[in-house]
C-alpha cells in the first residue's frame, strides 16, 4: 500500500481526505472454496463452522453433516455425491469420456423429481424430437407445470441420451437448453413426447 500523507509522514496531516489508496495483489490462488480472513488468516469463523459441524457429528452420527462434490457422469443429478464433511473430497471420473454428457456450464439447480413441461413453436403446437433427433419445429414457447408461456429466446440441442441401450426398459431421450425472455435458462429432456425440466441455470 502507498501512503500519500497521514499521521505516519512526518510534517502536518493531510489537508482533505483520502487521496489515493492502490492495492497490489501479492499472490492469486484457484477457486478451492477456501475463505481467507482480511490478512491471510483461516479465520475464527471458520474454525467455530469447524468445530460445530465435528460436534454434530459426534451426536448424530457422521452422516448427519454431508458436503456435495462433483463427479463425472452425463446426468446432472449423477454428477452429485454427498460425503460425510471432514472426510477427504476426491471427485472421480472428471477426467474420463462421458458420451452425452452435458456440454458447461453446469446446471446450478437440479430438479428432483423433474418438473413437467411443454414446449411449443410459433404456431402454439408442441415440439417434438424424431428417431434421427432432429425437432420437428424451432422451440418458440416454454410452459414449466401450470405457469404461464415464457417466450424463448434461444436454444440448442438436442443432444440424444440412449443409455443402456441393451435394456428392454430403458427410455430413449434428447436434451435442450432453453433461454427465455426473463433472463432464465432451462435444461429440458423430452421421451415419448413428454417434456421435463431437468434443471435450471441462474
Amino acid at each position: 500500500m502507498e501512503q500519500t500523507g497521514g499521521p505516519l509522514m512526518p510534517g502536518p496531516g493531510p489537508s482533505a481526505g483520502l487521496v489515493r489508496l492502490r492495492v497490489d495483489p501479492v499472490g492469486l490462488l484457484p477457486a478451492d472454496g477456501r475463505q481467507l480472513g482480511l490478512w491471510g488468516e483461516p479465520g475464527a469463523a471458520a474454525a467455530r463452522v469447524a468445530r460445530a459441524l465435528t460436534r454434530v457429528q459426534g451426536l448424530l452420527g457422521p452422516e448427519a453433516v454431508l458436503v456435495g462434490m462433483v463427479e463425472g457422469g452425463r446426468d446432472p443429478a449423477d454428477r452429485i455425491r454427498l460425503a460425510p464433511w471432514g472426510e477427504p473430497r476426491a471427485s472421480t471420473g472428471l477426467d474420463r469420456p462421458w458420451p452425452g454428457a452435458l456440454p458447461s456450464p453446469a446446471p446450478t439447480l437440479v430438479h428432483r423429481p423433474p418438473l413437467a413441461a411443454r414446449v411449443l413453436d410459433a404456431a402454439g403446437e408442441p415440439v417434438g424430437v424424431s428417431a434421427r433427433c432432429a425437432v420437428t419445429a424451432p422451440p418458440a414457447r416454454l410452459v414449466i407445470g401450470t405457469g404461464p408461456p415464457l417466450a424463448v429466446t434461444g436454444w440448442a440441442g438436442p443432444w440424444p441420451v440412449d443409455e443402456r441401450w441393451w435394456d428392454a426398459h430403458a427410455r430413449r431421450r434428447a436434451r435442450f437448453q432453453l433461454s427465455v425472455e426473463e433472463g432464465h435458462a432451462y435444461l429440458l429432456a423430452v421421451a415419448g413426447g413428454q417434456w421435463w425440466v431437468e434443471a435450471s441455470y441462474d
